[in-house]
């Protein structure tokens, strides 16, 4: 498994090997701990803790900063997998004790191995806390990353499917079954014949006709805050798709825009609404 990108991040390996040797240097200050070395050595680091802890402190912070640099900038490419990563930080870990120990076995004229191991104790005391706490940290905020993508691609989804479905007519029978679903912009008209109701729609240039067994008024309550409008006792009709509404002798009707449709006749009832919402167009 592939470690996170969070972890391959110049800024946090900066902030890590900045506090790493903070912490170190603090807890050694503040607490003072024997770690159960001779008694001779502990007289020695006594008197010479003074400069021994602040060249050690650097020379681990210089390790870090030469191998999260490498991590970051060189290695970014390879992505390192989990168990590679801990090879990694084990190694890091290793070449810093080797050089704190080199440095501590020098100035304080002891021999370097005995000096090494138990520099090596003593970094894996100090350095569980700090590496730990990174681990989990990075881990957390992947976490919270993925758990954020993954709501933003659910939202995504969702108001995709909202934008797909909106407008859309789901014409159901009588039983509540949906039989035709099409886009309320492509519907003509929506005529009722007797238990039944045809629905003319354009298909792509082609006039459709659908015919489904449902009242006129259980339709209309599908269609409510579309562009279909009640005109007449037995139709409802797109008011983008009307292209002029005229009077004459036989009554008011509605001319349809599209070639090879018919005129709606227009109730007086309607009249009204249906001249209002034309004449907003």
């Amino acid at each position: 498994m592939k470690i996170p990108e969070r972890f391959y991040m110049f800024k946090t390996n900066l902030v890590f090997c900045l506090a790493t040797p903070v912490y170190i240097f603090l807890f050694v200050v503040l607490y003072a701990p024997s770690f159960n070395l001779p008694v001779e050595w502990l007289e020695t680091w006594r008197l010479r803790s003074g400069l021994c802890l602040p060249i050690c402190c650097a020379i681990e912070m210089g390790v870090l900063l030469i191998s999260r640099s490498l991590l970051s900038f060189a290695v970014y490419r390879h992505k390192l997998s989990e168990f590679y990563f801990l090879v990694w930080q084990m190694v890091e870990f290793v070449v810093a004790c080797l050089f704190i120990g080199l440095f501590l076995a020098l100035n304080m004229h002891l021999r370097y191995f005995d000096t090494l191991s138990h520099v090596v104790l003593i970094m894996l005391a100090l350095n569980v806390f700090p590496y730990a706490f990174y681990w989990v940290f990075i881990e957390r905020l992947d976490r919270d990353a993925r758990i954020a993508e993954a709501n933003s691609l659910i939202w995504s989804l969702r108001k995709g499917v909202e934008q797909n479905e909106k407008g859309m007519i789901r014409f159901a029978d009588e039983k509540g079954n949906t039989k035709l679903v099409v886009s309320a912009e492509r519907v003509i008209s929506v005529e009722s014949a007797g238990n039944y109701v045809t629905i003319l729609y354009d298909d792509n240039g082609k006039l459709m006709r659908y015919s489904l067994r449902n009242t006129l008024k259980g339709v209309e309550d599908v269609c409510a805050s579309t562009c279909l409008v009640r005109c007449h006792r037995s139709f409802l009709v797109n008011i983008n798709k009307v292209k002029i509404i005229r009077r004459t002798p036989d009554g008011v009707f509605a001319e349809i825009e599209h070639a090879g449709v018919d005129d709606i006749p227009v109730s007086k009832s309607y009249a009204s609404e249906l001249l209002r919402l034309f004449s907003e167009l």
